[in-house]
């Protein structure tokens, strides 16, 4: 007589179970799937981080929503045409109060009983002011979570506005790292900052996050064809990291030589802002005196890719860029790219598009060689859209073993396809 084997739970379920009970059974395998509290930027629509937040990184767990996880964005109270009065990427008060207007949100979801064991929290940026309030009440309740966060520069870098407080931050970002599931890096230098820092956590170098079709649709007229303008974009912040007065030194000398081009500023802001003393005189000085040094402010991001999709070449002169915003949007939109040898750049830019950093006459060398031989750098835009979608393979698999996208592109798409298969 053979004797076949079957699914015991499958047979008590089909033997003994009515067809309401059958209904409360998979109900209760569906809430198996782990919660992520994912505690996204201020999502203002001047900045990339209303993308971020609100459509790059929700996207990338779309995937795993039927099977794996549940997706909660962690609400905050934001003022949506906030400016920047004091900082950098976002106001240094707007950022201290949505962060813990979130945490606060959290700790009332904490209370009502709806966070439990293996649950995670996403935090977009490891600097998150609160944070520290729900790791004592997690402590307190006994409930373990995977955290996981972003870290974009940090008191590492000591072209970082944050390395002066490094005195006090860093046995804070130390701290937190005793937490940390997982760390997410634009490039392999920050990582090896971050190791010879001490930190600890498995760390995943996966570019910036971008989920590329989004921010194309974003200019549904954009025609890669099309013949660009003699244009080039400078978009970085005007602050002391990005090194503003060597842009201005390269672009008054390139403009004496370049009759017919012109030299484009940009950003989203009302006006242009700096923590660099001198720097926004210098540069309206230097608009005045010449008609083809263009300021363009107060740009919509529709405005701003507009202008990414017709320019020739984006130019750039930072001294701390973990990868940025800036590259991976204007190679999206077909710009050539013109970048310092210095930092995270070698790491994905090609080395004909590299000058030699600081050296004023090499950068404009550079320049001529992209005007002669344009060519557009598709790749930069793709890896960092995988990049993303990594992100929320480790975060939903809880994945340890640490990767790299710019250098294991092949390997992660291979992780990716056997995850559809499943």
């Amino acid at each position: 007589m053979e004797i076949k084997f079957t699914d015991p739970v499958g047979l008590i379920k089909k033997t003994f179970l009515s067809k309401g009970t059958m209904s409360i059974f998979n109900k209760s395998k569906k809430n198996k799937k782990k919660n992520i509290f994912y505690f996204g930027l201020e999502p203002l629509k001047a900045r990339y981080t209303y993308q971020l937040s609100k459509e790059w990184m929700p996207n990338a767990f779309k995937s795993y929503e039927n099977s794996k996880v549940k997706f909660i964005d962690i609400e905050g109270e934001f003022n949506p045409d906030q400016q920047i009065k004091i900082g950098a990427v976002l106001d240094a008060v707007g950022r201290g109060k949505f962060a813990m207007s979130q945490c606060s949100n959290f700790l009332d979801m904490l209370n009502n009983d709806e966070v439990k064991d293996g649950d995670v929290i996403f935090l977009q940026d490891y600097w998150h002011p609160g944070i520290e309030s729900i790791l004592y009440a997690i402590d307190l309740y006994g409930i373990k979570l995977d955290i996981y966060a972003m870290l974009h520069a940090q008191s590492v870098d000591e072209y970082d506005f944050t390395y002066p407080m490094k005195s006090w931050m860093r046995g804070f970002e130390l701290g937190l790292d005793k937490r940390m599931t997982g760390i997410f890096v634009g490039s392999s230098i920050h990582k090896d900052q971050l190791r010879n820092a001490g930190f600890e956590s498995p760390i995943h170098v996966v570019s910036l996050p971008i989920d590329k079709q989004a921010t194309l649709d974003k200019l549904p007229n954009y025609d890669p064809d099309t013949d660009r303008k003699k244009v080039v974009v400078s978009s970085s912040r005007l602050d002391k990291e990005k090194n503003p007065y060597f842009m201005m030194n390269v672009a008054r000398e390139f403009l004496k030589t370049h009759p017919g081009w012109e030299w484009h500023v940009t950003t989203s802001g009302a006006e242009f802002k700096s923590m660099l003393p001198g720097v926004i005189e210098s540069l309206n000085k230097l608009a005045n005196e010449n008609e083809n040094f263009k300021l363009l402010s107060n740009l919509t991001k529709e405005e701003y890719y507009a202008e990414l999709a017709t320019c020739s070449i984006q130019f750039n002169t930072a001294l701390q860029d973990y990868v940025s915003w800036t590259v991976i949007e204007a190679t999206i939109f077909g710009a050539d790219i013109v970048y310092p040898n210095f930092r995270s750049f070698p790491e994905f830019i090609d080395n004909d598009r590299l000058y030699k950093a600081f050296d004023l006459t090499d950068a404009l060398t550079t320049l001529d060689k992209a005007i002669d031989s344009p060519k557009k750098h598709p790749l930069i835009g793709d890896i960092s859209n995988l990049g993303r979608k990594m992100e929320a393979y480790i975060v939903s698999n809880k994945i340890k073993n640490e990767i790299n996208v710019w250098h294991e592109k092949d390997y992660c798409l291979h992780l990716l396809n056997q995850e559809e298969q499943l």
